[in-house]
């Protein structure tokens, strides 16, 4: 089993050091494609579709009784103004009875709406729990070539703060979407109900505020879609540097490190501003347009009661221009309910656009390229580690060819060192045994076997792999030790770690095998954090063992313990051994000697030494 993920890939320019950041997952004002965008949006909340059923029963059931209220009311101010009035028809009664259904038809408002809203927390929850569930899945799947293009705060920010705004967005806004529709319509059939030409002038003076919703969407939208972009970079950066402030410092980088930073801030600043503003001048705009036409309607209203008067109240139908007193508070009620929920509806598809801003950052990474999949029709059992090259060719871009026509045979068992200068294809060969990449052409066999007939699992779980990027997780030194292989004992953890020098150091800690490694691994040194990673990679059991510069980071003494260790612990596996230091591995069975994405030069460190070409350069240039 592999037992490190920091496989070596091409470098990147990016991060504090190198003048900026990786290429972003999304750098449009707004989504790029709307309707395929909207359309997985609505795919994916086939999770909740039963919730959403739901919620709009019970929110048809809530709203019904807030609208059908003020009806009642009007008849309750109505009965009132005939008492007032003295005429005899009259009652109280009438009015007591009036109110006791109001107050019904409210508290029924409420519950329903209060299990929607509990509905629909609940089901935004899941809706982000299931898109988190397939990024980690998908993220899993993707090439190594994804991540060495992308900054890893940027996919960070996908995962916090992309899934959390399509959350909250669903939370808030899916519900009130909902009550809208049914507001605007159940409203509009109430109004119908009193008075036409009241309604008609309500739904003339509706485009004043359509107009500045208009105006003002237009305007955030952009700066909304903006911010999430700025987060995004501020995270990243934030990540990379605060994970290599070594580094930092030991440059005395800083002052750019931290310039760069307020740079990233300001636009995140200004962009949050610019969006804030324009959201924050949606509502007044909305509440003078809607006074506006509350004025407008009160003033024709008066008009209407007064012309029900004249009539000694006759002609009060829907189509008539006069109206009972009683209705004029109803209708202006009506009125603010009606035009809220259009202006809302308007603030919904603006926050709306930027949920799907948000979703196509989280589409992006879901749709992305996985691994290829070729046929499984093989598995390996136990190994004898008989490995062989036929013709690859790789490059990790199809225009910049690497490695071309490799050919090599490599005999069970035996120990092969892979040497060459820096770039010319080491790490390269040893990532393409462990299928981190696929080939371009070409195959590579173990036993016989190609190894793209076999799952990846199957193939890293008879391969150990220790690089020289030592990467712990935060937990014990026990719980690090048995990464690859749970099942493996304490006494055989102990043996394994004695064999490779790291019981002593291990047990000078206060806690010992369950002292608690920090996140960053800084609380023991670069050298004891290797010797986990080698005792680690040895208690996985694999059938061949990969040690990619594994003993870089090892003072002299310790690498000589190491190096009889390894030997013991190799013995009857076939092991790749990449090290800088050639010294080391003048007993390997086997040099491959890579230049420029070949393999120039074969053989044991005699054999090439006596030919007296490249690789006898490359022995003597370490001691001259």
């Amino acid at each position: 089993m592999s037992n490190n993920n920091n496989a070596k890939t091409p470098p990147i320019k990016r991060g504090p050091m190198s003048g900026g950041p990786g290429p972003k997952m999304s750098t449009g004002e707004k989504p790029k494609e709307f309707k395929k965008t909207f359309k997985k949006f609505v795919k994916e909340l086939k999770v909740i579709i039963v919730p959403l059923i739901l919620t709009f029963i019970f929110s048809i059931i809530a709203i019904t009784a807030s609208i059908v209220a003020p009806r009642i009311m009007g008849n309750a101010l109505t009965e009132i103004g005939l008492l007032v009035l003295g005429k005899e028809n009259a009652s109280f009664n009438t009015v007591i009875t009036c109110l006791i259904v109001m107050a019904c038809l409210y508290v029924l408002n409420f519950i329903f709406n209060l299990i929607s809203q509990v509905l629909m927390g609940k089901a935004s929850v899941k809706v982000a729990f299931s898109l988190r569930e397939k990024l980690k899945h998908k993220l899993t799947k993707l090439p190594l070539n994804y991540y060495d293009t992308r900054e890893t705060g940027d996919i960070l920010s996908v995962f916090v703060n992309d899934v959390d705004n399509i959350q909250m967005s669903l939370q808030q806004s899916l519900n009130q979407l909902i009550n809208c529709v049914i507001t605007v319509i159940g409203v509009l059939v109430m109004m119908l109900s009193i008075n036409f030409w009241l309604t008609l002038i309500v739904i003339c003076l509706l485009p004043l505020a359509l107009f500045l919703t208009s105006f003002v969407m237009k305007h955030s939208q952009k700066y909304f879609v903006r911010q999430a972009n700025d987060l995004g970079a501020v995270n990243g950066h934030i990540e990379e540097t605060y994970t290599n402030q070594k580094t930092v410092k030991a440059y005395t980088n800083e002052p750019k490190a931290i310039a760069e930073f307020e740079d990233k801030n300001q636009k995140l600043y200004e962009s949050s501003q610019k969006s804030n503003f324009y959201s924050g001048l949606l509502m007044p705009l909305i509440n003078f347009a809607n006074n506006f036409g509350y004025v407008v309607l009160s003033l024709v209203s008066c008009i209407f009661v007064l012309k029900g008067f004249e009539l000694g109240g006759k002609g009060f139908g829907v189509f008539d221009f006069a109206l009972e007193i009683g209705y004029v508070v109803t209708f202006l009620n009506y009125s603010q309910q009606f035009t809220q929920p259009i202006t809302q509806l308007a603030q919904i598809f603006n926050v709306f656009q930027t949920t799907l801003a948000s979703s196509e950052r989280v589409f992006e990474i879901l749709d992305a390229e996985e691994e290829p999949v070729f046929e499984v029709t093989n598995k390996l059992e136990k190994l004898e580690g008989h490995v062989t090259f036929e013709n690859l060719t790789f490059g990790y871009t199809p225009n910049k060819i690497l490695l071309k026509n490799v050919n090599c045979d490599i005999p069970k068992g035996k120990m092969v060192a892979i040497v060459g200068p820096t770039g010319a294809g080491k790490t390269t060969i040893v990532n393409l045994i462990m299928r981190f990449y696929e080939l371009n052409d070409g195959k590579i066999t173990i036993d016989g076997i190609d190894i793209k007939t076999v799952s990846r699992e199957n193939l890293r779980e008879k391969i150990g792999m220790v690089l020289q990027d030592t990467w712990l997780f935060n937990g014990t030194i026990k719980e690090n030790l048995k990464y690859g292989n749970l099942g493996v004992s304490d006494e055989e953890m102990v043996e394994v770690c004695k064999a490779v020098h790291a019981h002593h150091f291990i047990t000078t800690l206060e806690n010992g095998y369950d002292t608690v490694i920090n996140e960053t691994a800084t609380n023991i040194s670069q050298g004891q954090k290797q010797l986990l990673t080698i005792a680690r990679a040895i208690l996985a059991h694999p059938d061949i063992m990969i040690l990619d510069e594994a003993t870089s980071n090892i003072d002299t003494r310790t690498e000589v313990l190491i190096q009889k260790a390894m030997k013991v612990a190799m013995e009857n596996r076939t092991s790749f051994v990449i090290a800088h230091r050639l010294s080391t591995i003048v007993n390997a069975d086997k040099i491959l000697v890579v230049n420029n994405g070949n393999i120039v030069e074969q053989g044991n460190h005699n054999q090439l030494m006596a030919q007296k070409g490249f690789y006898y350069n490359l022995y003597n240039s370490q001691f001259s």
